[in-house]
C-alpha cells in the first residue's frame, strides 16, 4: 500500500489541530468508491466535525472535509460524491460513498462540482422538504454564503420570492442570484412562509418569530432549531438526487486555494465572511 498526502487531523480541536499529514493511501470498502480527488471544498460543517461537536464519524488521522469531485481510481470517471463515513476529502486520495457517486455532467467544471454535494445538495433537501408553493416568501439568513447562494438560485428557479439576509459587501451577489437583499438583522416587517437559517444563534432565535415552527430550518445550529419547534434538513445523498442538483446548479466560487493552502481556505469560512463556495484543488 502506497501512502498520499491529506490536510487533516490527529485529534478535535481548533484551527490549531490541522496540518498536512503522510498516511496510507485508502482501501475501498464495500460500499465504497476511491477516487484520485481533483477538487474539494470547505464547508462550516467541516469545522465541527474538526471540533468533535457534530456526532460525524472520525477515524484518525483524518483528512478535512465531506465531498469531492475526481477520477475514480481504476476507470479513470469524472465524478463526484460525498465523503463516505469516517473518511474526510482534502488528500490526494478520497473514499466516497458509492450511493452517492455521480458522473460530472458535461461541460461543469470539476471544481464546481466538488461543491454540489454538501451546499447544493442541502440546499435542494431543504426545498423539497418545505415543499413550498410559487409565489411564495422564504427567509434566508445568510444567503451570501456557500448553502446560501445555493438555497436562493434553487429557490428563485422554483418561483419562490426569496429574501436574501447578508451584509451589505454581498448585497449585489445576493441580487444577482433573484433574491431582495436585506442586511442583517433588518427583517422586522417581513411575513415569509418559511425561514431558512444558515447562522444560529440569537439570528435564529430572533427569526422564529415570523414563521409557525414546522416552517423554520436550520443547518447551522440543531438543538436550537429544534428547541424551537422546528428542524434540520434530513439528507438524501443519492446519485438521483445529486443528478438533478447538478443540472439546477450555478456555482459560485469566490476563491481557489491548493492543497498546500488548505489552512487559509478554512481560515476563510471558519471568519464566517466568505462569500459563494471556497474550493481546494488538487493537480
Amino acid at each position: 500500500m502506497g501512502g498520499m498526502r491529506i490536510f487533516g487531523f490527529r485529534a478535535h480541536g481548533g484551527p490549531e489541530v490541522l496540518e498536512l499529514l503522510d498516511v496510507p493511501a485508502p482501501t475501498p470498502g464495500p460500499g465504497q468508491v476511491l477516487i484520485d480527488v481533483l477538487a474539494t471544498s470547505v464547508n462550516p460543517g467541516d469545522l465541527r466535525t474538526r471540533e468533535g461537536t457534530n456526532g460525524w464519524e472520525v477515524r484518525f488521522p483524518m483528512a478535512f472535509g465531506r465531498e469531492a469531485a475526481g477520477r475514480v481510481v481504476g476507470t479513470g470517471e469524472l465524478v463526484f460524491g460525498a465523503a463516505a463515513s469516517g473518511h474526510g476529502t482534502f488528500g490526494e486520495q478520497a473514499l466516497l460513498d458509492a450511493a452517492s457517486v455521480t458522473p460530472v455532467p458535461a461541460g461543469m467544471d470539476v471544481r464546481h462540482a466538488a461543491c454540489l454535494p454538501v451546499a447544493w445538495g442541502t440546499a435542494y433537501d431543504a426545498l423539497d422538504m418545505l415543499d413550498l408553493s410559487a409565489g411564495s416568501q422564504l427567509l434566508v439568513l445568510g444567503a451570501g454564503g456557500g448553502v446560501g447562494t445555493a438555497i436562493t438560485t434553487l429557490a428563485t428557479a422554483r418561483g419562490l420570492e426569496v429574501i436574501g439576509v447578508a451584509s451589505d459587501a454581498k448585497k449585489e451577489l445576493v441580487e444577482s442570484l433573484g433574491a431582495r437583499h436585506v442586511p442583517k438583522g433588518q427583517w422586522a416587517g417581513e411575513h415569509p412562509a418559511a425561514v431558512f437559517d444558515l447562522v444560529g444563534g440569537d439570528t435564529l432565535r430572533e427569526a422564529a418569530v415570523l414563521v409557525p415552527g414546522a416552517r423554520l430550518v436550520s443547518v447551522a445550529d440543531k438543538p436550537l432549531v429544534e428547541k424551537l419547534g422546528g428542524s434540520a434538513v434530513p439528507r438524501r445523498r443519492t446519485r438521483e438526487v445529486f443528478e438533478q442538483v447538478a443540472r439546477q446548479a450555478r456555482v459560485h466560487v469566490s476563491a481557489y486555494y491548493p492543497l498546500e493552502r488548505a489552512a487559509e481556505a478554512v481560515a476563510a469560512v471558519e471568519d464566517g465572511h466568505a462569500t459563494g463556495k471556497v474550493v481546494v484543488t488538487l493537480d
